[in-house]
């Protein structure tokens, strides 16, 4: 009785001792941009994502990384790894001035953007082939558009944003954290067509109270994925984190029905049939490339 006793007493005490990798693993700070699907949030707290989903994959293979969420505006995201902060940022798109702040990683194929409008408005569109144009949507005086302010959009239609903002065809508007109020003011008849991802879309559609129905319209301009990936710091421990991540995504996509799950359960079925192919081009030749090389 008295070994049965002390072995349970054991038992127990190994139980409350935290094992050893728990114990000494190093924290890793993620920049978490609170996009509808992307990283959710309830009472400021992330409680689920895409991304956060993608982030487990990663997790799992870096056991000596404890990881954790900072809830930011991107603005402050960007602003923080300019700094050589020791935070990194999923979901970015590769920009130069992003580059000359951080290390970029590939990660994950992004969906192509495309353009929401209410349903009713559907008809009020030049639908080609299933897709519209951005110079005919940009030479149309009776619908408003807007981008939203700060945020980085592909870059295949970068350069023409630009131009018709500055050619004033377009408004610049800020608002949220990511930017999703725009599509509420496309719904709440204040503006008549946004830019978003399939994404977004289909969560704000199916947790928020828009008061009109959106559809979604793929571009004429964009119809390819587009890496999404992560920034660290340009510092020691940035160049450090971005090699352990490196090789643990180059691991997981070696093997991406894991990551084609996630896909599954986020998108919109179709988005996901259409996309299905390029995302196993994309996860073929991310598992293939070299180890990132350091200038």
């Amino acid at each position: 009785m008295f070994s049965l006793c002390c072995a349970v007493a054991f038992s127990v005490l190994l139980w409350l001792i935290p094992n050893t990798a728990t114990l000494h693993a190093e924290e890793l700070r993620w920049g978490a941009v609170p996009i509808p699907g992307m990283f959710n949030l309830r009472d400021g707290e992330v409680t689920g994502g895409m991304l956060v989903e993608a982030l487990q994959l990663l997790a799992a293979r870096l056991p000596s990384l404890q990881m954790r969420y900072v809830v930011l505006p991107m603005s402050r995201v960007d602003q923080r790894i300019s700094r050589k902060g020791k935070i990194c940022s999923i979901g970015q798109l590769q920009t130069p001035e992003r580059d000359s702040a951080g290390y970029f990683i590939p990660y994950v194929g992004g969906m192509p953007i495309q353009v929401l409008v209410r349903r009713q408005s559907l008809d009020q569109l030049l639908i080609e082939g299933g897709q519209v144009s951005l110079d005919w949507l940009f030479a149309n005086p009776y619908l408003r558009g807007a981008l939203s302010k700060g945020r980085v959009y592909p870059q295949p239609i970068r350069q023409r944003l630009a131009q018709a903002l500055a050619e004033g065809s377009i408004a610049e508007l800020g608002g949220s954290l990511g930017g999703e109020n725009l599509v509420r003011m496309v719904s709440n008849h204040r503006l008549d067509y946004v830019f978003d991802y399939p994404l977004i879309h289909s969560e704000m559609m199916r947790d928020a109270n828009l008061s009109d129905a959106l559809v979604s319209v793929p571009l004429r301009e964009h119809s390819q994925l587009e890496a999404l990936g992560i920034y660290c710091p340009r510092t020691p421990w940035g160049q450090r984190m971005t090699g352990l991540l490196d090789q643990a995504i180059r691991g997981e996509s070696a093997n991406p029905e894991r990551t084609l799950d996630i896909y599954r359960r986020w998108l919109p079925p179709q988005v996901f049939a259409d996309y299905r192919e390029q995302l196993l081009q994309f996860f073929r030749q991310r598992a293939n490339a070299a180890p990132l090389a350091f200038d």
